[in-house]
């Protein structure tokens, strides 16, 4: 990925640039009184990028395939070639929910029920659903409005997939919409400690607790400090940065999430009906905090109902204005850019600050609203950085380690044979262990604060020393990096007539040229690639399938460890790794 192999060079040059070159090659000044030097014209400006959304061939149709959705397969790239990136934007945005609850319900019994089962049927729709643009952007939600389903047990029930519907249902919707439902959701209220939390009581001592209303505004909305549409920090007079909020903001918030609970007869947890999972949360107003409640600038006035305060709260908190570029780039980094630049960002704030965005082929998003998901994944998959004849040493994203297999596995495998969620049991319980599988799986990130942190610079990197974010390398060492190559391992090998009920990759198309080593590497750099793999990489790969002989008596079985080795050392590559 040219974003950490070119980092070195680019600061070396940029040093050297700034000391003028040391000097030798500067001019001489003029002579005193002799005559002007003569002026040269300045040269003219460089044209402009030329911004092509089409993509005419395979390769542009595998890459966008990768930044936007699950996989590159064969079929998917041929069908796409020659179209417009909108277009398939267009076809994605009509697709339904997937239906989490429902799938949940179909597969697994009441009495089977806990909450690693909402991760399962996340990964099976990542794996199997067509709408692979509504399952991304989930999943992709799912990481910035955290809820980690490790500490839910068997009477949550079908409540994990009630959440994911949540995310889901507003995966193209507004955020605000989404904030909305978040806040009633009984799984967020058990998780962030506010379900059943009352107003406060002085003579016991009593305050409102206060974990959703900080995270909600640290993690959810605005952040910790004040930014300007591109995302960079505001700063005051003295070039420090401005803090959003304070202890007190803190304080006020969190009487304005007082008074909910479950659904059922009484403000108590033992009293809660049977589908308190999956309906949202109730207000009770004996247990709402009366009192004036001040945040962010916002007086919600003494008495005012509890839903009436939260319906006021949540208004201005999404009113503040950081909450487009926080939310923006924090999209963008699961998609496209771990690092984006503040132009990127700036861009895509503005399609949600204005709920609406049209692309270079005339082709409307949104609906005029602000915090339109709709316009704002638009301006992120279209956006002139992805799309124009330019490639900047610090474009591109690292893919997160559940992204590197669904992918994967998606251009390989058909949907029957990846289905997760079975009757009671599952193929995927937990890949989070960094040894032995991805060291990443889906909603079971250790806190809040997801599996790694937005702003997170790699320390002792090329990355790290350039100032440059790099979010998935939180989770990425030595460890991690050998069960990553062990669980894919485990998928690549997989063999067609084996008892295990494992995902079994097809490879019939690698199968058909593995003779042919060169071919078999392009292959490959289409389908995971999308034709960027590096002459090195191309250059070790087609070695090491070449060493390997084919011989006449064990044909299938040779030509099949060919294919098996080039694949593998291809999702081992730094060029699979990255997506630019």
């Amino acid at each position: 990925m040219k974003l950490f192999h070119l980092l070195g060079a680019i600061a070396a040059t940029m040093l050297l640039a700034a000391c003028g070159g040391g000097g030798s090659d500067a001019p001489a000044p003029a002579p005193v009184g002799g005559p002007p030097p003569a002026t040269t014209p300045a040269p003219p400006p460089p044209p402009p990028p030329t911004l092509k959304t089409a993509l005419e061939t395979k390769a542009e149709a595998a890459r966008f395939l990768q930044l936007a959705g699950l996989d590159a397969g064969t079929a998917d790239v041929n069908a796409l070639t020659g179209k417009n990136a909108s277009s398939w934007i267009v076809s994605e945005l009509a697709r339904p929910a997937f239906g989490y609850e429902a799938l949940l319900r179909s597969r697994i019994a009441p009495d089977k029920t806990n909450g690693r089962q909402s991760s399962q049927a996340l990964w099976e729709a990542m794996l199997t659903s067509d709408a692979e643009l509504r399952a991304r952007m989930t999943f992709a939600l799912s990481q910035i409005v955290v809820v980690g389903n490790s500490q839910f047990g068997n009477d949550v029930r079908y409540g994990l997939g009630t959440w994911l519907d949540v995310l889901d249902r507003h995966a193209f919707g507004n955020y605000r919409d989404l904030l909305q439902d978040v806040t009633y959701s009984p799984v967020m209220g058990d998780y962030l400690t506010y379900a059943y939390n009352r107003k406060g009581n002085p003579e016991k001592g009593r305050q409102p607790d206060e974990n959703y209303a900080r995270e909600i505004l640290q993690l959810f909305t605005i952040g910790l400090v004040e930014l300007n549409m591109d995302g960079t920090p505001k700063r005051d007079g003295r070039g420090m940065e401005i803090e959003t909020y304070g202890n007190e903001d803190v304080v006020g918030l969190a009487r304005v999430f007082t008074g909910l609970a479950h659904a059922g007869t009484d403000f108590r947890r033992y009293r809660r009906g049977d589908d308190a999972y999956h309906v949202p949360l109730e207000m009770y107003e004996r247990e709402h905090s009366t009192l004036e409640k001040r945040f962010l600038g916002t007086t919600i006035s003494a008495g005012t109902p509890g839903t009436q305060s939260i319906d006021q709260a949540l208004d201005a908190v999404f009113a503040h204005p950081n909450v487009a570029p926080f939310v923006s780039r924090q999209l963008i980094q699961r998609f496209t850019a771990s690092h984006p630049s503040p132009a990127y960002v700036g861009r895509v704030a503005a399609a949600f600050e204005t709920g609406a965005y049209k692309a270079e082929d005339g082709t409307a998003f949104g609906t005029g609203v602000r915090g339109d998901l709709s316009a704002t994944l638009a301006a992120i998959l279209l956006d002139e950085s992805l799309h124009d004849d330019k490639r900047q040493a610090t474009e591109g994203k690292l893919r997160e380690p559940v992204l590197k297999y669904v992918q994967l596995a998606r251009t390989y495998a058909g949907p029957d044979s990846l289905r997760v969620t079975k009757q009671g049991w599952n193929r995927f319980v937990d890949t989070s262990d960094p040894i032995g599988s991805l060291g990443q799986s889906p909603l079971r990130s250790p806190s809040v604060f997801n599996f790694y942190r937005p702003g997170h610079v790699a320390p002792s990197t090329e990355s790290g020393d350039a100032g440059l974010t790099g979010p998935e390398l939180q989770i990425v060492n030595q460890a991690s990096a050998l069960g990553y190559l062990n669980f894919m391992t485990r998928f690549i090998t997989q063999g067609d007539t084996s008892d295990s009920d494992r995902p079994k990759p097809d490879l019939s198309e690698e199968l058909a040229i593995g003779d042919d080593a060169k071919a078999l590497v392009d292959m490959l750099d289409l389908k995971l690639t999308a034709g960027r793999m590096n002459g090195a990489t191309r250059t070790a790969i087609i070695d090491a399938v070449q060493a390997l002989p084919v011989r006449e008596n064990r044909r299938d079985a040779d030509i099949r460890s060919r294919v098996r080795i080039a694949l593998l050392m291809t999702v081992a590559s730094a060029d699979f790794a990255a997506l630019n």
